[in-house]
């Protein structure tokens, strides 16, 4: 071989040399560059199973608090109808005694107590004894007036505030405190007729 078929002959190897190891470590690059993502998928999805078992665990608790307080507010709930009741019961006694005494004092009072409602029990000498049903109070007999039910309103309104100001303070509309202060006029009117 002559030299300069030597030297063309190098000339081609470094060429190609050249072209294939900046190939290589292109790859080199690339899969190292797969391998950093892969490795960030991996810890991402760690993150998130991790924070799926917190979620998971935090809404089991938050379940279990909820049905806890619902149990709690159930037997509050029993305990207080189970008062009620017993109060009712005691009431009921009571009014039964008082009933009873007043019957005793006065012959025309049980009678009229008759009348309204309230049935007694007889014994053998003629005398009324224990009344076995005792009507509560109607209602209609307890009856508030509008004042006591807005003393609030009719506290500014008497203190000289106009009604603008008092819909404000009470976050009410003005016409609404128009037409209770008209209705209580016309309460007391009718009182006094």
């Amino acid at each position: 071989m002559e030299s300069w078929q030597i030297i063309v002959l190098l000339g081609a190897l470094a060429i190609v040399g050249g072209v294939m190891i900046p190939r290589r470590s292109g790859q080199d690059n690339q899969s190292q560059t797969v391998r950093n993502m892969e490795t960030a998928l991996e810890q991402f999805m760690e993150n998130m199973e991790a924070d799926n078992r917190d979620l998971a665990n935090l809404v089991t608790k938050a379940q279990q608090e909820t049905s806890q307080q619902s149990l709690s507010r159930d037997n509050r709930i029993k305990e207080l109808e189970q008062r009620c009741l017993e109060l009712e019961n005691s009431l009921a006694d009571q009014a039964k005694l008082l009933l009873a005494a007043a019957s005793v004092s006065s012959a025309p009072a049980a009678a009229a107590e008759t009348d309204r409602g309230v049935s007694a029990v007889h014994s053998g000498e003629g005398q009324p004894a224990v009344p076995e049903f005792v009507e509560p109070l109607a209602p209609a007999e307890i009856k508030p007036t509008i004042r006591s039910r807005y003393l609030e309103l009719f506290e500014l309104h008497d203190g000289g505030k106009s009604v603008d100001s008092i819909a404000r303070k009470l976050a009410m509309n003005k016409g609404e405190v128009q037409l209770i202060l008209q209705l209580s006029k016309q309460e007391e009117a009718a009182r006094y007729e």
